[in-house]
């Protein structure tokens, strides 16, 4: 984990900020795609620049058909080549899909040949990229179907992309997250989280909780299929937006199931302002966790 984080903190030394370009000129369409500046060029300064791209698509284009055009030149470069992809040449877009706003992304092999900072930087290109498209809220990139070891993070939102330096952390939170030992008891693990400028700790949390535990003596106890779409708290609810791929990866034993729906209970309920968790679905407030009734969980525990 320190590992990582010293990854992510030389990021931000090495990227000051991401700049945005100006409106299309002569009210040309286009979608906003993210590269990089050339290494000469930027000389200490912005490495990421956004540039309008005109995809040549139908009028009545999908997101889905849009947002693999928009990887496809994000791999190419801008189209007038003052722009470089953050992605190395023989990397291919293999699949996209969508689902309930979230973007699976999965890139060829070559995509593995990336780390440190240089792998950051491609993450957030694609992130500032595909969440620019409406309908679109955050990002997994895989290789060949497989996380990649190296990332800070398995998901992304916009708002992770922290394109400034460190002086933007706001403050770091103490949090409890709950993995199985090994008699297969839930365990909890205590981590300071960093909170920045634009992020909450309640998705802080379930990121850590989701990248699995920092202790070799535990164990995961949610699904590497299993992902989130997004946290959201609002007087003191906090709402859990699930995949419909996330409901069906549920194992069928329930015991299982209550043990997931537990880790993820219990470790956002060691924030004091978390009071009572919803679960959500394609827009649906969901009454059962596989076939564990929600209310088991939906209330914080007295005492």
């Amino acid at each position: 984990m320190r590992r990582r984080m010293a990854l992510v903190c030389l990021f931000f030394l090495l990227l000051t900020a991401c700049s945005a370009p100006a409106d299309p000129e002569n009210g040309e369409e286009g979608s906003l795609i993210y590269y990089l500046v050339p290494e000469m060029e930027a000389r200490g300064g912005d490495r990421i620049r956004g540039s309008y791209e005109n995809l040549a698509l139908e009028a009545d284009a999908g997101v889905a058909e849009t947002a693999r055009a928009v990887v496809e030149r994000l791999l190419a470069g801008s189209a007038d080549g003052t722009l470089v992809s953050p992605l190395p040449e023989n990397v291919e877009l293999v699949n996209l899909d969508l689902r309930d706003g979230w973007a699976y992304v999965d890139l060829s092999s070559a995509f593995n040949q990336l780390s440190g900072v240089d792998l950051s930087l491609a993450d957030y290109c694609l992130t500032l990229s595909l969440t620019a498209l409406e309908g679109i809220n955050a990002v997994s990139v895989t290789a060949q179907g497989r996380n990649m070891g190296q990332q800070p993070k398995q998901f992304f939102y916009e708002r992770d992309v922290l394109l400034s330096d460190m002086d933007d952390v706001l403050h770091t939170v103490q949090v409890t997250l709950y993995f199985l030992d090994g008699e297969g008891a839930l365990t909890g693990e205590e981590r300071t989280l960093e909170i920045y400028e634009g992020q909450t700790v309640a998705e802080n949390l379930v990121a850590a909780l989701l990248a699995g535990p920092e202790n070799r003596d535990l164990n995961r106890v949610i699904p590497e299929a299993f992902q989130i779409s997004f946290v959201r708290m609002e007087s003191g609810a906090c709402y859990i937006s699930l995949p419909a791929a996330s409901l069906a990866a549920l194992p069928e034993d329930v015991d299982q199931q209550r043990l997931i729906l537990r880790s993820l209970a219990e470790s956002l309920y060691s924030l004091e302002a978390v009071k009572e968790l919803h679960f959500v679905s394609e827009g649906e407030e969901l009454t059962a966790f596989g076939e564990v009734p929600v209310e088991e969980a939906a209330v914080r525990p007295v005492g």
